[in-house]
């Protein structure tokens, strides 16, 4: 804007305050281009943030939640960024968590304890798969796989 004049409505003719008003409304949608802007970058600095909890596929909703209601939205992002870091991300489908490596002697030989878990393990499988297919009891079944596997029922 150059220079501010000093203007008085009760003096001024109609094509005055006409012109006024149009020079008032360009400023207003400047300054409302200006704060759109402003706004974008906030909300899109937001989502670098997040970016770790916020998908391609989310990111238009967390946009809208971010510009509607900026500190609930924050909030929430906190929250499902906080249990994100303390499940340690995503967990499996399926139960490999309990599986563990045999442990190693200081000779490189595998833990024989290791082994006899693995080995029970088998013999369980088989036992299942024995007594499923032949319609025979378990404990039948579970000393014919010990057999097969080559512990003899010891």
């Amino acid at each position: 804007m150059s220079e501010e004049k000093s203007f008085d409505v009760k003096t001024a003719t109609e094509e005055e305050l006409r012109n006024r008003v149009t020079e008032l409304e360009a400023e207003n949608e400047l300054l409302l281009k200006d704060v759109v802007g402003l706004e974008d970058e906030i909300v899109n600095r937001s989502l670098e943030d997040f970016a770790e909890v916020v998908s391609e596929a989310t990111r238009e909703f967390w946009k809208g939640q971010l510009i509607e209601n900026r500190e609930a939205a924050t909030e929430a992002l906190k929250d499902l960024l906080a249990m994100r870091g303390a499940a340690g991300g995503r967990q499996p489908l399926h139960n490999r968590g309990a599986a563990r490596p045999a442990v190693r002697t200081a000779t490189g030989e595998a833990d024989a304890a290791g082994a006899r878990v693995a080995l029970a393990g088998k013999i369980r499988n088989r036992a299942h798969e024995i007594s499923r297919a032949e319609h025979v009891p378990y404990s039948v079944a579970f000393r014919r796989a010990e057999s097969e596997l080559g512990t003899g029922g010891k």
